[in-house]
């Protein structure tokens, strides 16, 4: 009998539905994966009603027209720069196969979202991962200088994700202006994934495109914005006159997103934006880090707040995520999950808290019953 190609036996289980899985085997909490517990928002469902036996056939490749221009106004582009996916994961997928190839390099730091490095080989080329560095009292930091020194005449294209998942951090706009620069003076792609960007704490973060609008593809998603992330409706802002050519990749791959899902999120954004839903989805959010990290910080835990995203990461010297979900009945993210060529920080762990307050107080209620346990 044939076999599969090697590509697809060496494929696993991601870490996340693996975690997913264990947590329901073992009636865990799950503080692993990142989706909340509850339905999207009722103007979203409504849009989503409103569109079913309207919009159910195919749309155009790069999207319906409709959500394609909800998202240039959103976005302050050009709604024909537009590619809306099937989900960030796909948008990003269909930007490794359309910018990179054999031979090339992908920069990307370390710790490194799971799908970047393997969607960089499907498409034949080389992901060269570029550390952060993590001190128990400065948190996060990113060095120019050893991005810089990770470029090579084989470097294609810079991925980068800001709000970072899984560290939280929010690139500084001087961060971001020293990337552009080394961009420019390399003459690289920039992929910027910024699927939180309506999730910080703070200033709002800066977007790549607006300071390098001519080698910036911004990757987005309705998932993350309006709680919805099993709807898979994500997007490319590409540079200008650059949508024709992912649209050739894009027709290839998943042909195009659920047509009702792209009409609701249409509808909807303008919803968002103006009922003020992204301001008091930060808010609760906010409540729920400062009840999450609080009770970790009780029971030992060093805990590094984001300023984005709905991820802390924390480090506990006797935790791993394997005993919680088996011995305490809450479900986290190892950050070895993270580390591909460098080792991770010992005990690092990444935990969700876009869940309810109630299943919060529930794991660090288990949390503290485990340590007691242990002591």
């Amino acid at each position: 009998m044939p076999q599969l190609h090697d590509r697809a036996s060496a494929s696993q289980e991601s870490v996340f539905s693996r975690m997913s899985r264990l947590a329901a085997q073992h009636g865990a909490v799950n503080l692993g994966q990142g989706f909340p517990p509850g339905a999207p928002p009722p103007f979203l469902l409504r849009a989503a009603q409103d569109a079913l036996g309207r919009s159910d056939q195919y749309t155009p490749p790069a999207g319906l027209g409709a959500l394609r221009d909800a998202l240039g106004a959103d976005l302050g582009v050009d709604g024909a720069d537009i590619t809306v996916t099937c989900g960030a994961t796909e948008a990003l997928n269909v930007l490794a196969l359309s910018l990179y190839g054999p031979g090339d390099e992908v920069l990307m730091l370390e710790p490194v979202f799971d799908v970047y490095m393997p969607q960089a080989r499907l498409a034949g080329a080389t992901p060269v991962t570029v550390p952060m560095r993590l001190d128990p009292q400065a948190g996060w930091t990113f060095d120019l200088n050893a991005l810089a020194a990770a470029v090579t005449p084989r470097t294609r294209a810079l991925l980068l994700n800001s709000p970072f998942n899984p560290t939280g951090t929010v690139f500084t706009p001087d961060e971001l202006a020293g990337i552009v620069a080394l961009a420019r003076r390399h003459d690289l792609w920039i992929v910027s994934d910024e699927v939180y960007d309506e999730l910080y704490f703070g200033e709002r973060p800066v977007s790549l495109r607006t300071l390098a609008p001519e080698r910036t593809f911004t990757v987005g998603s309705a998932g993350k914005r309006l709680e919805a992330t099993g709807w898979r409706v994500g997007w490319i802002a590409a540079p200008p006159g650059l949508s024709a050519g992912l649209g050739g990749v894009r027709q290839v791959t998943s042909f195009c997103a659920p047509a009702p899902l792209q009409a609701a999120v249409a509808a909807a954004l303008p919803v968002a934006r103006d009922s003020g839903f992204y301001d008091d989805l930060r808010a609760g959010y906010a409540a729920r880090l400062a009840l999450l990290a609080g009770g970790l910080r009780d029971l030992g835990a060093t805990v590094f707040e984001p300023r984005g995203t709905y991820f802390l990461t924390a480090l506990h010297p006797d935790w791993t995520a394997q005993t919680l979900v088996e011995a305490a009945g809450v479900a986290v993210i190892p950050g070895e999950a993270f580390y591909a060529r460098h080792a991770a920080p010992h005990g690092l762990l990444r935990v969700a808290f876009c869940k309810s307050a109630d299943d919060i107080h529930l794991a660090l209620e288990r949390l503290q019953r485990y340590g007691r346990g242990q002591s």
